[in-house]
Formats: structure tokens, sequence, C-alpha cells
């Protein structure tokens, strides 16, 4: 993103939290979470996010308003009293999906993390099995793995640790900046197990079989979800087609034998 029309954005995010006050500061914060659960998309900050939703609230219901008019079919809405609400509409709509975005960018992120999570654990237990320690094991997993968020993670861990970050610190931002379950269970066991000076090995195993089982019983339930799921396009999409071929006949029939 270009860095004047960032700067502008970031100007226009602060000026509305100056001037609305209190909301505004808590919900830069939950944007800036969302941010860097979401990788950081294009850089930008929570204010800045906050910038292009008031831009979207402003500029969306121009350009949608002048589309849906300029149709033809849709002037009905904008007719009377009901076009305030219209307009209403499309400025929450504006408002809402930057936002909205940046939040399905974070859930398939920890979506990717969450499944690749598993084979990582199994690939760190035979290194350190095999006489690796947990360090080094983990950077010779890092080296192998493919590109994806996970890798992402996996190395700003290993450049925090670089820079002379406490390894607990440092696997406490991780869980804190993904914000997924699993791996907030597997940080907190090697935490756990780093402050008992027990082996890690046994505990990364017991790990990676309990996310392999959650990982089953997510697929279970999408498998089991999936009949409710299809009910909605079934009855919207290919009931109207079937009615259609089977009744149209009909209709044909009584509207020619009416017409004689």
């Amino acid at each position: 993103m270009n860095l004047k029309l960032r700067h502008g954005l970031a100007m226009l995010g602060e000026a509305a939290v100056a001037r609305i006050g209190k909301p505004l500061p808590q919900m830069v914060k939950n944007h800036d979470a969302l941010l860097i659960s979401a990788g950081q998309p294009g850089g930008i900050t929570g204010v800045e996010l906050l910038g292009i939703q008031l831009v979207g609230m402003i500029l969306f219901p121009l350009i949608a308003g002048t589309l849906l008019f300029q149709l033809g079919i849709f002037d009905f809405l904008f007719e009377g009293p009901k076009q305030i609400l219209v307009y209403l509409a499309l400025m929450a709509a504006g408002f809402i999906f930057p936002a909205a975005n940046v939040g399905e960018r974070a859930a398939r992120r920890k979506q990717s993390i969450s499944l690749e999570l598993p084979d990582t654990l199994d690939l760190l237990t035979i290194s350190v099995e095999a006489g690796l320690d947990f360090l080094t094991a983990l950077r010779r997993v890092v080296e192998k793995h493919r590109a994806g968020p996970l890798k992402d993670e996996l190395s700003f861990f290993f450049n925090q640790i670089e820079l002379g970050r406490p390894r607990r610190d440092a696997l406490r931002e991780m869980a804190n900046r993904v914000r997924l379950q699993d791996l907030g269970a597997v940080v907190s066991s090697l935490i756990q197990a780093d402050r008992l000076g027990a082996s890690i090995g046994p505990v990364l195993k017991v790990q990676s079989d309990m996310l392999r089982i959650r990982r089953a019983q997510r697929a279970e339930k999408a498998a089991q979800e999936a009949p409710v799921k299809m009910l909605a396009p079934l009855v919207l999409c290919i009931m109207p087609a079937v009615f259609l071929m089977i009744l149209a006949p009909v209709f044909i029939q009584m509207i020619t034998s009416y017409a004689k």
C-alpha cells in the first residue's frame, strides 16, 4: 500500500479515535490483535484498518447506491423514507466489510496452522528422539517445512530467540499472536516441561497424538454438518428446477385446453 495513502488512513483513524473517544481505542486494539493473527496483511495497523473502514463507510454507499440506481430494477429502494434505511445499511456494510475480510484471512490462517501442526510435531518428535536438542530440531524442521503460516510463525520465533528473547517468552508470544487453541496447548506443555526439567520428546509425542485426534474429530463434525449445509442450495436451486420440469408441461397443457 502506498505510504502516503497509509499515512492518510492512519491520520483519519487517529482523528476518529480522538473525537469519538472510548469505544474506538478498544476497537483499534482488537484490530491490531486481529491483524497479527491474520499475518499482518499489507503491513497495515489497527488505526489504518479503522481508517479504511471509515472510508468504506463513506464511499461504499455512493458507489453501490449509484450502481443499484442505474440498474433501474431497484428504483423502489430509493423512493421515500425507505432510502434512508438503504443508505444506512450500505454504510454499515462498508464499515464492516474490511474488518470481516481480515477476520476471514485470520480464520484461514488458523485453519492452515491447525492442519500442519500435527505433522510438524511428528517430525519434531523424531528429531528430538534422535538426539537433537529442541531448538536445533525445530530449526531443522523449519528449514525443511514448506512455505506457509506455520513456517512464518516459527521463523519469527527463531528471530526472537536470536535477538536474546527467553524461549518461554518467545513461545508465549507466538501463541498470543496466532490465538489458536491447539498451538496454545502445545506451547503450555512445552513451557511446563521446561520448568520441570522433563524430557520434551514424550511431551511432543502426546501433544501430536492429541492434535491428530482433534483433527479427526473436526473432520467428522464437518462431515456431519455437510448435509445440513447442502439443504439451502438444494431447496433454493435444485428443487425449483425439478418442479419446473415436472409441472411446466402440465401448466402448458392446461393453458392450451383453456384457450380452446
